[in-house]
């Protein structure tokens, strides 16, 4: 416990000295995000600072990689782990080039899809178990891949208003870290998991309103393919209750305005400024203190919900997490309309 301690005021830390480091960078260099009629900012601020989290990520596959070869590692290590640290670099730097000079989204999508795919060493997909009785592998396969890259982007499209994505995977990779509470064994991805915690603590001391630098697609990427990472990490263990309530929110306010757009006439990935949040943002008069509130208060009773289905195995509360994003959207849907 005291070395987990003093792993995460060093990582914490650091952190916060390379985020102000990349500011003054990134401010000589001009990366900087210009305010647009679609922006939820009023200021320039400097962006591409997410390159920070593959860096400190790295660092830490390097020491790994050192405490593994001399034999200094006891517990268990996913199939080709390296896999893992191979996609977040590849997806750290495209992403912060993104940032910089604009990828055309077909190759971004085409990138995640070849990502994902050389990441399937990482899991080990049974296509015996009860969720997937009697459908062919390849279909499973094909499954697992859509849903990886549509939840990767669906971090990508959450990240619009002050603190808002840093809050809600802080959240996330805490749950994730909980769901070890009865385990007599640490393994490698609870430690992956809690190194992000800091990093994003760190980070959102810059991004919290008003926000000073953003992090970008070379962020948002990675956080996205981390979370979708042990999202399916926790239901290839059984743990799909879990799983399901680190997720509901997202994906439902994701889904609904990606629904509305097609409605509409628009493609999938326009930028309209018309999730839920965003929406909210605006109706509040860009009020980034109130959505970020809001934001933390539906991740605490969430965290609180997935607690107790960890202590006390209760697995009808995923239903409740459930409802719980449904109240949020629609809170949400009450301060958009309010000033309609």
């Amino acid at each position: 416990m005291y070395f987990l301690i003093l792993i995460f005021f060093l990582i914490f830390f650091i952190s916060i000295i390379l985020f102000k480091l990349y500011k003054k960078f990134a401010e000589s260099k001009n990366f900087i995000d210009t305010p647009d009629e679609l922006s939820s900012h009023v200021l320039k601020t400097p962006t591409g600072s997410g390159i920070i989290f593959s860096l400190l990520l790295l660092v830490f596959f390097l020491i790994f990689e050192y405490l593994n070869f001399n034999s200094k590692i006891d517990f268990d290590i996913p199939n080709r782990y390296y896999l893992l640290f191979f996609s977040i670099m590849l997806l750290g730097v495209i992403g912060f080039y993104d940032d910089i000079k604009n990828i055309h989204y077909i190759y971004r999508l085409l990138i995640h899809f070849l990502i994902v795919m050389s990441s399937l060493p990482l899991f080990s997909i049974n296509p015996k178990t009860i969720l997937v009785f009697q459908i062919p592998y390849k279909i499973i396969l094909i499954f697992f891949i859509f849903s990886y890259v549509y939840l990767i982007n669906i971090y990508n499209f959450i990240d619009g208003a002050d603190g808002y994505l840093a809050t809600n995977s802080i959240f996330t990779f805490i749950a994730f870290c909980l769901s070890f509470m009865n385990n007599e064994n640490l393994d490698f991805n609870f430690y992956l998991s809690f190194v992000m915690i800091p990093i994003l603590i760190g980070y959102l001391i810059y991004n919290k309103p008003r926000a000073k630098l953003f992090m970008g697609d070379s962020g948002s990427i990675v956080i996205g393919y981390l979370i979708s990472y042990i999202f399916f990490i926790l239901i290839f263990e059984g743990k799909w209750d879990i799983a399901l309530c680190i997720i509901f929110y997202p994906i439902l306010d994701v889904s609904i305005t990606i629904l509305r757009k097609m409605k509409n006439g628009h493609y999938p990935w326009d930028r309209l400024f018309d999730y839920f949040f965003l929406r909210a943002l605006s109706a509040t008069n860009f009020n980034h203190n109130k959505i970020l509130v809001i934001s933390v208060t539906y991740n605490i009773f969430n965290l609180i919900i997935i607690l107790l289905i960890i202590i006390y195995q209760i697995k009808f509360l995923v239903g409740v997490s459930f409802l719980l994003a449904v109240f949020k959207l629609l809170y949400l849907n009450k301060l958009i309309y309010s000033r309609v």
